[in-house]
C-alpha cells in the first residue's frame, strides 16, 4: 500500500518531510525487526528513544521515519541524513502509529470485547472466552494470560494489554484464523497509552476499582480517570456497558454511560439487570441465588469464592447481553477456574492454592472467601514486586494479618529493587503482636517449603502474587520458577 494513502486515512495530523509515495508493507517501533519499505516509529519508553536506534539501520534500509515534533532523538542523525531520509512528524506518535497499524494490519471480527478493572480482568475474559467455546464459536483472549484460542494458549506476552504493535497483529493472524470473538484485557495503563486506539468495542466493562498502579498514575483519581477513558474515548452508540452494581464506583461508570448514551447492563445485590438475591455458604457449596426479567431461580456451585461468582455473572452478561435468560445459566458450573486464580494444586492433608492477588482489596476477596467456607487455620505467603506501588506493601501485610493465623513475607518480581527493603515497608510499623505472626524469609522456595512444613491437618496455605507465571524478575533477568511446581516437588520430598 502506497504512504499517502495510508496517511490520508489517518486523522492525526502530521507533517512529512523528505518523502516519496512508497509502497509501505509494514510498521514497527522495535529497530531490530525493521524490513525495507517499513516504517519505523520512534516510540520514547521508559530508558530510550526510539531515535537512539535509527543510525544502527538507516544506511541499510529503505524506511520512513515517524517521530514526535518535540522529540530531539533527530540530534543522534548527521546533517546529511536528515536532509535525505524521508520523516513523518507528528504531535502525537502512539495514536499515529496506531492508525497506520490498523491500516496495514486490517481485522475483521464479528464481536469485541474490553474488559477493564483492579481485579478480575483475566479470570472474566477467560470466561467469556470458555462460554463463547462452548457455543462453538471461533474465539480468542487477550491478556495476562497470553493469546488463547478457544482453549489453547497459541502465544505469550509479558503485559495484561499488549503493546499496539502486538494487538494490531495479532488482530490480523485472528482474522485470518477465521476469528469471530475476541476479549482483551485493557489495563489501565494499556488504556491510559492508547495501546489500543482506535478500536471501538461491541462491549464494555469494568469489575471493581480499587488501590493499584499508583506508582505510574500517582494519584487515585488519575487511575479512576484512566479507566474511564474505556468508556468515553473506545465505545460507540452501539456499544454495551456491563457493570459491577456493587462496586463503590458504580455510579461513576454508570453516569459515564448515561451521558454518553450507551446502553447499559449491570449485575450484583444492587443491580437491576442481574440481581443477586441471595448467596448462601454451606460446608462444600454455594447457593446462589438470582433474578433476571422477574424470574428467581437458583444455581449450586461447588466451593468457588464469592468474589469468582461475580466474574462468572459479568461474564456470562458478556456473552449474551440482553437477551440473557435463565436458561442460560448452567454453563456458569461448567466453567473451570484460569490458571493460577485460587487455584487448587494440593489437597490432602491440607490444602494448597497459589492465586495471582497481588492488590489489598484482591488479597481481602481471596481470604475472605476462604474463611468464610472453612473455618480452619489459614497461613499466607505474600509479597510485593519492585519498581511497583509502594503504597500498597503495608496494605497487603494488614490485611494478610486479618484472615490468617501466619503471614510469611516472600520475594515476588524485585525487579531493580532490594528484596529486603520491599520486605521491610511490607512490615513498617507493624505492633509487637502483629509482628509475632510474621515470618520474614525471603527467598521465594524457602518460604515455600517453610510454610509447607507448619502445615496441620485441614490447614490452608495460600501463596500470593505470582500464581500462573513461570518466572521471577530479578533485576535483569528472568528466572525460571513456577510456585505450582514447586509446592509439588516440596511435597514429593517430604
Amino acid at each position: 500500500m502506497k504512504l499517502y494513502a495510508i496517511l490520508s486515512q489517518c486523522k492525526t495530523s502530521y507533517k512529512l518531510i523528505n518523502t516519496q509515495d512508497m509502497s509501505i508493507i509494514g510498521i514497527t517501533c522495535n529497530s531490530k525487526k525493521v524490513r525495507n519499505k517499513y516504517i519505523f516509529s520512534c516510540i520514547k519508553g521508559n530508558n530510550y528513544c526510539g531515535t537512539s536506534f535509527i543510525k544502527d539501520f538507516i544506511e541499510q534500509k529503505k524506511v520512513i521515519i515517524l517521530t514526535n515534533n518535540s522529540t530531539r532523538g533527530m540530534e543522534h542523525l548527521d546533517d546529511e541524513i536528515k536532509k535525505t531520509i524521508p520523516i513523518i512528524l507528528t504531535n502525537n506518535i502512539r495514536k499515529l502509529t496506531n492508525e497506520i497499524l490498523n491500516i496495514i494490519y486490517p481485522s475483521s471480527l464479528a464481536e469485541t470485547i474490553a474488559i477493564t478493572g483492579t481485579n478480575g480482568k483475566t479470570s472474566v475474559a477467560d470466561y467469556t472466552r470458555q462460554i463463547w467455546h462452548k457455543n462453538n464459536f471461533n474465539c480468542f483472549s487477550f491478556g495476562t494470560l497470553g493469546i488463547f484460542q478457544n482453549n489453547k494458549c497459541i502465544g505469550e506476552t509479558n503485559l495484561t494489554t499488549f503493546d499496539s504493535e502486538t494487538i494490531f497483529k495479532s488482530l490480523r493472524r485472528i482474522t485470518k484464523m477465521g476469528g469471530e470473538r475476541l476479549i482483551i484485557e485493557a489495563s489501565s495503563i494499556g488504556i491510559d497509552q492508547n495501546r489500543i486506539y482506535p478500536i471501538k468495542f461491541n462491549k464494555i466493562g469494568i469489575t471493581n476499582l480499587t488501590h493499584d498502579h499508583l506508582d505510574y498514575h500517582k494519584t487515585f483519581r488519575n487511575y479512576k480517570n484512566a479507566k474511564a477513558k474505556l468508556f468515553r474515548y473506545f465505545s460507540c452508540k452501539s456499544t454495551t456497558a456491563v457493570l459491577n452494581a456493587d462496586d463503590r464506583h458504580f455510579k461513576f461508570f454508570k453516569k459515564i454511560c448515561i451521558d454518553k448514551n450507551i446502553c447499559f447492563l449491570d449485575y450484583g445485590y444492587n443491580a437491576a439487570f442481574l440481581k443477586i438475591i441471595n448467596i448462601d455458604i454451606k460446608k462444600k457449596n454455594i447457593f446462589l441465588t438470582l433474578k433476571i426479567k422477574e424470574q428467581e431461580f437458583k444455581i449450586v456451585f461447588e466451593k468457588i469464592s464469592i468474589f469468582d461468582i461475580y466474574n462468572r455473572l459479568c461474564a456470562i452478561i458478556f456473552v449474551y447481553g440482553d437477551l440473557l435468560d435463565k436458561s442460560k445459566f448452567s454453563v456458569l458450573r461448567k466453567l473451570v477456574s484460569p490458571p493460577g486464580r485460587l487455584e487448587k494444586v494440593y489437597d490432602k492433608t491440607f490444602t494448597i492454592y497459589i492465586d495471582y492477588a497481588h492488590t489489598p482489596d484482591a488479597l481481602e476477596k481471596t481470604l475472605e472467601s476462604l474463611k468464610k467456607i472453612r473455618k480452619n487455620n489459614i497461613i499466607s505467603l505474600i509479597g510485593c514486586g519492585g519498581d511497583r506501588d509502594y503504597e500498597k506493601r503495608p496494605l497487603m501485610t494488614k490485611v494478610a494479618l486479618k484472615f490468617s493465623s501466619l503471614v510469611i513475607i516472600a520475594d515476588d518480581n524485585p525487579r531493580n529493587e532490594d528484596p529486603q527493603k520491599i520486605r521491610n515497608d511490607m512490615i513498617y510499623k507493624l505492633n509487637k503482636n502483629d509482628k509475632r505472626k510474621i515470618k520474614n524469609v525471603g527467598d521465594r522456595k524457602k518460604a515455600i517449603k517453610q510454610g509447607i512444613e507448619i502445615l496441620q491437618k485441614n490447614d490452608i496455605f495460600v501463596i500470593f502474587g505470582k500464581g500462573h507465571e513461570k518466572f521471577q524478575l530479578i533485576k535483569d533477568k528472568k528466572i525460571p520458577f513456577s510456585d505450582s511446581e514447586t509446592v509439588l516437588k516440596i511435597i514429593e520430598g517430604l
